[in-house]
């Protein structure tokens, strides 16, 4: 089994023999790392409870974009890190008439546990926005989870025992990685273009793995917009995914957060729509109304929903009854649609400025995706140079992204970048690709000067 790369792994203290003590650098590169360094310094802090934790915490990591967010808060920094939806576009006047009406109407029941399951008007609201996207379902098919993290949580849970077997793309989603990290499975990743998932290395390992006697639980996918990369699985490898599947018998599980935002192009089948006796789908709301609210639903064959039901039991007992409300007035009684189309021209707009700011600063020098929607651009440099070293000197000229090594299980993206173009307004979009494109040719002249090669290094679906 190959293991995670040597910056996703805690070392215990050599000091003490068979002790559990980790060294913790509070902040390495942005991000939480841990060092197996003896020499204490105010920026490590010593766990004295490590012999007592869990062996599956040995591989729950955090995000670094999580850890991101307390430096990019800086006013002074433009960050094109965080995967934020741009908020300020919902009138808050619309917000708090839906709270005012939710607690004229009935403040015990909002202030109250509720069904584990969800609140039973808002699952009929869900269903219009699947509807939205083609995808039959009915209210039963749902339950309503924390938002979609929580469904992946939950779904590994139920299904992930150590030593399984689960297919991602490389690079995939970073909060989907590090919920099945934590499970211990063996994540073989399958690397994407710009059409989605490369068929033929799945076909390779699915059929590897099935001459061992070994059989993947689940294929797990963010088809369209793609966070990190951005880029849309065709229908084509849509189809040929799901056969796939099929003949090796394996679940999907199709994380579909981005779907409705699309600035161009044309749709594609979601997968749950092709085979929903075998695709897991997670919705959320984040995305189209409020990540607050903390909403996010899965729908799934029904024996796989009362596991998943159980699990989210045992972890919080229901979503916030309160929210769910909410929720369910703005979809049942405001124009949700125009809203989403309002953030559409957002970020549409905001795309085309960071692929011209990328195309002004940095055309010869790195290569990168084009969104057809979604929030995130990928950017991958000459192979010489590491995103993540790199990204104390971009701190420092006052602009921030996600190195791409975070995006991939055990090793991959050390060149490559994931950038956000929803948040920030276009001025700073500019600015921010102005600044960052500095930082870049700084660090390749410097490569160069020590006589490392001008070679570039891979896709997803990218241009230049």
């Amino acid at each position: 089994m190959a293991l995670p790369c040597r910056a996703r792994r805690a070392t215990r203290n050599p000091l003490v023999p068979g002790k559990g003590a980790v060294y913790y650098n509070s902040y390495e590169g942005a991000g939480l790392r841990p060092r197996g360094d003896a020499v204490m310094s105010r920026r490590f802090v010593l766990d004295p409870f490590g012999d007592k934790y869990a062996h599956r915490t040995s591989s729950m990591l955090s995000s670094e974009i999580r850890d991101l967010l307390a430096v990019t808060a800086r006013r002074d920094i433009i960050s094109l890190a965080g995967g934020l939806p741009y908020t300020q576009a919902m009138d808050p006047g619309v917000i708090l008439g839906l709270v005012e009406e939710v607690l004229r109407e009935d403040h015990a029941a909002a202030l109250q546990y509720g069904p584990t399951d969800g609140y039973a008007p808002l699952k009929r609201s869900l269903v219009e926005v699947m509807r939205e996207e083609g995808i039959p379902c009915l209210p039963e098919d749902i339950i309503i989870t924390n938002g979609a993290q929580q469904g992946l949580e939950i779904i590994s849970k139920i299904f992930i025992n150590p030593g399984d077997d689960i297919v991602t793309e490389a690079p995939s989603y970073v909060g989907a990685l590090n919920s099945f990290l934590s499970y211990q499975p063996r994540i073989h990743a399958v690397p994407i273009d710009g059409e989605g998932m490369l068929l033929d290395p799945l076909e390779k390992t699915l059929r590897s793995l099935s001459a061992r006697g070994r059989q993947v639980k689940f294929i797990y996918t963010v088809p369209n917009f793609h966070n990190p990369a951005g880029v849309t699985m065709s229908t084509e490898r849509r189809y040929g995914l799901l056969q796939l599947a099929e003949t090796y018998d394996c679940l999907v599980v199709e994380d579909n957060p981005y779907g409705l935002l699309r600035f161009e192009g044309e749709p594609c089948p979601a997968l749950r729509s092709l085979d929903e006796n075998r695709v897991i789908y997670l919705g959320t709301l984040s995305k189209i109304f409020s990540a607050g609210m903390r909403i996010g639903w899965v729908a799934a064959p029904h024996p796989i929903l009362e596991k998943l039901l159980l699990a989210k039991q045992s972890a919080d007992l229901c979503t916030s009854s309160f929210t769910q409300r909410v929720a369910h007035l703005y979809f049942s009684r405001h124009d949700w649609r125009g809203q989403i189309g309002q953030l559409v021209e957002i970020y549409r707009e905001r795309r085309n400025v960071m692929l011209e700011a990328m195309e002004e600063y940095l055309s010869g020098i790195a290569s990168w995706t084009r969104p057809q929607g979604g929030l995130f651009l990928w950017v991958t440099l000459p192979e010489f140079i590491r995103t993540s070293d790199m990204l104390a000197s971009a701190i420092d000229a006052k602009v921030a992204y996600v190195p791409g090594r975070g995006f991939f299980p055990y090793e991959g993206g050390e060149n490559s970048m994931r950038l956000n173009f929803s948040y920030p307004e276009p001025e700073l979009v500019w600015e921010g690709i102005k600044r960052l494109s500095k930082v870049i040719k700084r660090e390749v002249a410097l490569a160069k000067s020590l006589g490392l090669g001008p070679r570039a290094n891979g896709h997803p679906g990218t241009e230049e």
